[in-house]
């Protein structure tokens, strides 16, 4: 049987190897070699194998037979499908979360009004990730929720690459932009929220299949 450290581990090296990937830090088409990730953990091949196999059931890796593997190239077919299955998703998550959610959990999405301390451009990477997986976990259908939240995660290596874009007056516009669905949202305007969230979502799909498709890393 495994041991829970054990698990604990191959858990620890796929979410790291998974953060390392979406950040950017291991960026599309870099090489991956169980040999050389086994010696970064410092632990066996096997769960490196593991977390690979599960990054490619993720589409942010890809076997490369008899050649070990390497990071997803980032294609614009593929950032286009995402594009669309997360607005399905996330027109879903705030008209539940407009009927559903708590009058305290919808205050609580005051916090994205502003950035805060994080007023870089390249800060609201994080800034605009918190956001929209704040609004996927207010709704209390679990399944669709996690697909939410899962999808959400995803889009941080295409939005990187169109942040460096970005203006402060277009971060600005963008934090308008969420304010709004956050008013939607606490007037319990589910059809007014999911019409200024597939707007939002519309707007930044041109802007970043625009960046990519100036990006070198796109295949």
């Amino acid at each position: 049987m495994i041991g829970t450290e054990t698990l604990l581990r191959r858990e620890e090296v796929y979410h790291c190897l998974r953060r390392d990937i979406l950040d950017c830090a291991l960026p599309p088409g870099t090489e991956l070699h169980e040999p050389e990730l086994a010696e970064r953990f410092a632990i066996s091949k096997s769960p490196i194998r593991d977390a690979l196999l599960r990054l490619e059931a993720e589409r942010l890796v890809v076997v490369r037979p008899r050649k070990g593997y390497k990071v997803a190239p980032v294609s614009l077919s593929d950032a286009r499908d995402l594009f669309e299955f997360r607005a399905l998703i996330e027109q879903v998550c705030v008209i539940n979360a407009a009927g559903n959610a708590s009058e305290s959990a919808l205050k609580g999405l005051d916090r994205f009004r502003s950035l805060g301390a994080a007023g870089e451009p390249s800060r609201f990477i994080v800034y605009n990730r918190g956001f929209h997986l704040a609004i996927a976990k207010l709704c209390d259908n679990r399944r669709i929720a996690q697909t939410g939240a899962g999808l959400i995660e995803q889009f941080d290596r295409l939005v990187i690459v169109s942040v460096k874009q970005l203006a402060k007056e277009e971060v600005a516009a963008l934090i308008a932009e969420h304010s709004q669905i956050i008013d939607a949202l606490q007037a319990r305007a589910g059809k007014r929220a999911a019409r200024l969230i597939s707007a939002h979502i519309g707007r930044a799909r041109r802007r970043v299949l625009s960046a990519l498709s100036q990006a070198a890393i796109v295949s």
